[in-house]
């Protein structure tokens, strides 16, 4: 098996810790799945429109 790179390595950690952070807002909110799991999309969307600014991506939109 390859040894994983910096960034795989990265990814993953950043994975652990949001899916801390998503079980640590439900257990506080009582939010339920969906509400999280709308919450990360509505996240990624702005993210998206921020990336596609930073670098002149034309979106579409």
């Amino acid at each position: 098996m390859a040894k994983p790179n910096q960034k795989t390595i990265l990814l993953e950690q950043t994975y652990d810790e949001l899916k801390l952070i998503c079980s640590k807002f439900q257990d506080k909110s009582g939010a339920t799945d969906m509400e999280v799991k709308t919450l990360l999309r509505e996240l990624a969307r702005v993210w998206e429109k921020d990336i596609d600014n930073d670098y002149n991506i034309d979106c579409g939109l």
